[in-house]
């Protein structure tokens, strides 16, 4: 699917950042593997032999004439993120994900050093 979209914003003339960002439910490793929590998703996702991070980088290494970089964390956590421009007015808040699993995260806004959070 992500390689028919490429191309189908290369027909376009749409220039693409050579970023994909992966929001997945579970406990992701540093190597992209998941450790655990990805059991309602269809197929083994928490098999050895199965590395998401490593089969996309595979499927797509490169848009236009960049190396793509690739960045996987978990659903709620990536949620989370994506709020953190419109959270600068409150210290803390959380996310609570619920579809194929339940997750969540907590945020905490600290001060920064001229007083502004």
């Amino acid at each position: 699917m992500l390689k028919k979209l490429v191309r189908r914003a290369e027909k376009d003339w749409l220039n693409l950042a050579p970023f994909i960002g992966i929001g997945c439910p579970g406990k992701i490793e540093a190597d992209g593997s998941i450790d655990r929590g990805a059991q309602n998703l269809p197929g083994n996702w928490e098999s050895e032999r199965f590395n998401l991070l490593a089969a996309t980088a595979e499927a797509i290494a490169s848009i236009g004439e960049h190396e793509v970089e690739i960045v996987m964390h978990n659903d709620a956590v990536v949620q989370g993120l994506s709020e953190v421009p419109f959270m600068s007015d409150v210290e803390r808040w959380g996310v609570l994900t619920l579809g194929t699993g339940l997750g969540n995260a907590r945020f905490t806004n600290r001060p920064q050093p001229n007083g502004k959070k």
